[in-house]
């Protein structure tokens, strides 16, 4: 079955909203990130401020509950009101792998013009440089760790199949498509993810990349 990543940019404080709408709409749990915005605003210039504080909330869903988890969160931010309610968007997922647990879908091979795909793995904290040396022995270059927290409750163990642990760390890797399988398995082959609920992790084909400051 094919999966969706759907990502929304909400002000801060309102992750958790997302997230708690997300998973009544069937999500099972996901994970939120502090950033900041760079809109501009009046105010802020006026006060010598540049940027204003960001919440990013990330779920993996099956296609089939992509448009309803997604409807949810837009009337969420919608119930909420104002102008700067955030952005959402959603992106076909390459692979999607729960550690711990067997995988269901076969691996689908990237399409010939994706030559770099985007590796996410959420795991708990302290897990994220295991993860990348891991991967970086698989032939991927370096990574990304992001401190992040997840969203799952208690009662969601049974049917998303993740433990609650709060504190989380996701790894950014971007790698060749022809690498990008070989840097996952090596990654969930690790004895620390051998327990179910310990991680999950995804591959995101990604277009238009370019190095900045490359000539």
């Amino acid at each position: 079955m094919s999966q969706r990543l759907i990502v929304a940019i909400v002000p801060h404080g309102r992750g958790e909203e997302a997230a708690e709408a997300a998973n009544r709409a069937g999500a099972g749990g996901g994970t939120v990130l502090s950033a900041q915005g760079t809109a501009p605003s009046a105010v802020l210039q006026l006060l010598g401020l540049g940027t204003t504080s960001r919440e990013i909330y990330f779920t993996v869903v099956d296609a089939t509950r992509e448009e309803q988890v997604a409807g949810v969160v837009r009337a969420a931010a919608a119930a909420r009101g104002g102008r700067a309610a955030g952005v959402l968007f959603a992106a076909d997922v390459a692979r999607f792998v729960r550690f711990g647990l067997p995988e269901t879908t076969a691996k689908e091979e990237p399409a010939m013009q994706n030559v770099t795909e985007l590796v996410g793995i959420v795991v708990n904290k302290g897990y994220a440089e295991d993860a990348m040396a891991a991967a970086r022995k698989a032939g991927a270059g370096g990574g990304t760790i992001v401190p992040a927290r997840g969203t799952a409750k208690p009662d969601d163990e049974t049917f998303f199949g993740v433990k609650l642990v709060p504190e989380k760390e996701l790894l950014l890797i971007l790698a060749d498509a022809a690498l990008a399988d070989a840097a996952l398995d090596a990654v969930r082959a690790l004895p620390c993810f051998a327990e179910k609920g310990s991680g999950v992790a995804f591959r995101v084909p990604v277009r238009d990349f370019s190095a900045l400051g490359a000539n």
